[in-house]
């Protein structure tokens, strides 16, 4: 019988992306990428700040169709659950050609 894999939450402290977009689809970010990370990202807790425009940020945890980071000019907090396999931050903007920095203050990954 094999056991649960341990998690580990991993600190950091950084802007991972930045984000602005002519379109409001749904995009997705490479976490593995944006992380430097080899490990399987569990989940990871963010903040948003909107620098200029005047809509929200919405980011799907587990990419389903709930939760969102509004992008205001107060940090918002949010420990958002990766889908299985994925390695990828599911995101769209609400109004073309906003522009929201995404920072990570830590992550959890499967050790």
């Amino acid at each position: 019988m094999q056991g649960n894999p341990r998690q580990i939450f991993v600190p950091y402290n950084g802007k991972i992306a930045d984000i602005t977009h002519a379109d409001t689809n749904k995009h997705t970010l490479d976490l593995a990428t944006a992380l430097s990370e080899t490990r399987k990202i569990i989940a990871v807790n963010l903040t948003c700040n909107r620098i200029a425009g005047v809509g929200w940020l919405y980011v799907y945890p587990n990419e389903e169709v709930t939760g969102y980071v509004v992008g205001t000019w107060m940090n918002i907090h949010m420990l958002v659950v990766i889908a299985n396999g994925t390695q990828r931050l599911q995101y769209r903007l609400d109004a073309v050609n906003d522009d929201h920095d995404l920072y990570c203050s830590g992550y959890v990954v499967e050790a």
